[in-house]
């Protein structure tokens, strides 16, 4: 069951001057509930602006929007409330932490939402929680901190709203593997744990094989592919064509294949690989 919905969806900049762009291309796609979707496709191919209207901050020059069946574009539709259930995490959300503590910073989006202050301090450290934020911290100056502590305490911050969908554009960019992993490795606990609706826009093919239950492809404004993971993976020539690639472990198993190893290729995590190449083997030592 979808959650969030694109119909016939368009959306130029700058109409009416000479630096008209149109950034999306009637596009129809939908984000299903309870699930971590990835949405994936080179610079510029309009995932920022697609993630933006899913959360309200943009209106389509043509289409639907719909959330839980509703066009959040309608007259009288509840637009703020928008904001709080689908909650987005901008690229570099670090840069937007303004608040003295942590735990202030953090608390910004409940208290915006009229909560009491005992829901307000559960829901911060529930979120702290799932990012792997000490409450020791919660005193801090969020300036203090480093890098990847301070993209999780902004990401906390939108997670402490307890959105029914979680939009983050690329939450790991720019991060060591420790970081990624801690980033990206919260998410999916969070997700898991609560059960919700998460969309994460990246670059990074392996961390979408690793944390993604499901793809959606975009190239120049449009949605040129959508599926699980080993479906989409599957594809390589396709994704290629359209400035991507598949996880290098992928390409590891397609080389074994084009060598003549009977290997599976619908195989996108190490795991996997792992488990393919030991039942091949096994195979092999018993012929």
């Amino acid at each position: 069951m979808s959650i969030l919905e694109l119909k016939n969806v368009s959306y130029a900049y700058s109409v009416g001057t000479p630096f008209a762009k149109k950034a999306l291309d009637n596009v129809s796609v939908s984000f299903e509930a309870n699930r971590i979707t990835g949405l994936i496709g080179h610079t510029g191919c309009g995932k920022s602006t697609l993630v933006q209207l899913l959360n309200g901050l943009l209106s389509p020059s043509e289409g639907q929007v719909l959330f839980d069946g509703q066009d959040v574009n309608e007259k009288g539709f509840d637009n703020k409330s928008l904001c709080f259930r689908v909650g987005l995490v901008f690229q570099y959300p670090e840069y937007q932490l303004f608040e003295e503590t942590v735990y202030a910073d953090i608390a910004y989006g409940p208290k915006n939402m009229g909560l009491d202050e005992q829901e307000i301090d559960r829901r911060i450290r529930t979120a702290a929680e799932f990012v792997r934020i000490d409450p020791k911290l919660f005193d801090a100056s969020p300036f203090d901190l480093s890098g990847g502590q301070k993209r999780r305490v902004a990401i906390a911050g939108i997670m402490a709203m307890d959105p029914e969908v979680l939009i983050l554009d690329e939450p790991a960019a720019g991060l060591d593997p420790v970081g990624r992993e801690e980033i990206l490795g919260g998410i999916r606990f969070y997700q898991r744990r609560r059960g919700n609706t998460v969309i994460i826009v990246s670059h990074s093919m392996e961390d979408m094989a690793r944390y993604s239950d499901r793809l959606v492809v975009m190239d120049h404004g449009r949605i040129a592919m959508e599926g699980d993971c080993a479906e989409i993976f599957s594809k390589a020539d396709a994704l290629t064509s359209v400035g991507l690639d598949v996880p290098q472990i992928t390409r590891f198993m397609l080389a074994l294949k084009q060598r003549g190893v009977d290997v599976r290729t619908d195989v996108f995590t190490v795991d996997q690989a792992r488990d393919e190449i030991l039942r091949v083997a096994g195979g092999n030592r018993h012929a």
